[in-house]
């Protein structure tokens, strides 16, 4: 992990000393459900750009049905991405996009509970810890007044995605992710300088 967050660190040093512009953006998405989703863009030249994702993972879930209890999950996602803008209209690091991107995902749930076979509640605590990659299209806007939107989804694969069962009990939303595809999306609202 140390290696990789080195190379982030690396790359984001070096996109810092020849870019032209800056940008710094928020995931609405992310803070409607109460996680914190951080973008820092830097515009290489007119057409390319290189941006790095930081989200928190914060989210609970409640149940009452059987027995009540209350889990959370809890984690980080790291994502840097090269972005190629298709530059029909002339403005700067605008307009419809591809990127593609690296992802690295660590994630852990507490007081997560399942029904077994035999029907008993029990404990299915899970942590993963993911790295993949993937692409996404998307549209980038920038007002007069530095305000920029941002609209993108895409798919990708971890080709690594470790499941670790915390309590022995292997659950059906462990299994949904051990499914090494993901989705890549966000609404995001930033500012560029």
């Amino acid at each position: 992990m140390k290696k990789i967050l080195f190379l982030a660190a690396g790359l984001f040093a070096s996109a810092t000393m020849v870019a032209q512009s800056y940008e710094a953006s928020l995931g609405l998405g992310a803070l409607s459900s109460g996680s914190l989703k951080f973008e820092g863009m830097y515009h290489i030249d007119n057409n390319h750009s290189f941006n790095l994702e930081l989200r928190t993972i914060n989210s609970s879930i409640e149940d009452d049905s059987i027995v009540a209890f209350v889990a959370s999950f809890g984690g980080i996602v790291l994502s840097p991405e090269y972005i190629t803008y298709f530059n029909s209209s002339g403005d700067d690091n605008e307009g419809m996009y591809l990127g593609t991107y690296l992802r690295f995902k660590s994630m852990a749930s507490d007081g997560y509970m399942e029904t077994d076979g035999s029907a008993l509640l029990v404990d299915a605590d899970f942590s993963q810890l993911a790295l993949g990659i993937g692409g996404n299209v998307g549209y980038h806007g920038a007002f007069d007044n530095g305000i920029t939107v941002r609209v993108y989804a895409g798919l990708g694969y971890n080709f690594l995605n470790n499941i670790s069962h915390t309590d022995g009990h292997e659950s059906i939303l462990s299994a949904v992710y051990a499914v090494p595809i993901h989705v890549r999306s966000g609404i995001n609202l930033g500012y560029r300088f």
